[in-house]
């Protein structure tokens, strides 16, 4: 009976919840942004490549693809999907935009919603905050510089590595238990 009591302790032990953690990550992000007309004048099929250094992780590449629509003569929003290529791995996800023109191009701000990863990413979630500035450099074309912050959740791999251990065995307990 004593040894039961104890194996259920280590159970409950075993079955913590995983626990995450937060780093906080900034940086800069250079690039070119190219936006093509669709059939609706005001809707236009948008792509940028850039690359930027992060505070954690490095040097990168980024790309999106999306669509820019006009919600006026000076504001739009835009909505697509990221890829960010590190030296470790990946980062991927989704994009919302909010902008306004300016003279000379517009004033940006995004929100990518880090959706998983690859390599030392594999598991991560996530939101950055970018904002920065474009300048035209034809009609569809402009340069954008900007800086971003936000935070990049990882799994913690030995939490959830024991939380998966304690439920496997589980079964293991019942047949235990029952045979007295």
């Amino acid at each position: 009976m004593i040894r039961s009591l104890l194996a259920l302790v280590m159970m409950g032990g075993l079955a913590l919840s995983a626990r995450a953690d937060s780093t906080p990550v900034s940086g800069t992000l250079t690039g070119n942004s190219t936006i093509t007309p669709t059939s609706n004048p005001a809707v236009f099929d948008s792509s940028f490549s850039g690359s930027g250094t992060d505070s954690t992780s490095g040097a990168y590449t980024k790309t999106h693809t999306g669509t820019t629509t006009f919600t006026s003569l000076t504001t739009f929003i835009g909505s697509g999907t990221f890829t960010d290529v590190f030296a470790q791995g990946t980062l991927f996800g989704t994009f919302s935009e909010t902008g306004t023109l300016t003279a000379t191009g517009s004033v940006d701000i995004a929100l990518d919603t880090i959706s998983g990863g690859t390599g030392a990413f594999a598991g991560d979630t996530g939101e950055v905050t970018t904002t920065g500035t474009s300048t035209r450099t034809s009609p569809t074309t402009s340069t954008f510089t900007g800086t971003y912050t936000g935070f990049i959740t990882t799994p913690e791999p030995s939490s959830l590595a024991l939380m998966l251990t304690g439920i496997g065995l589980l079964p293991l307990m019942r047949k235990r238990l029952a045979r007295g």
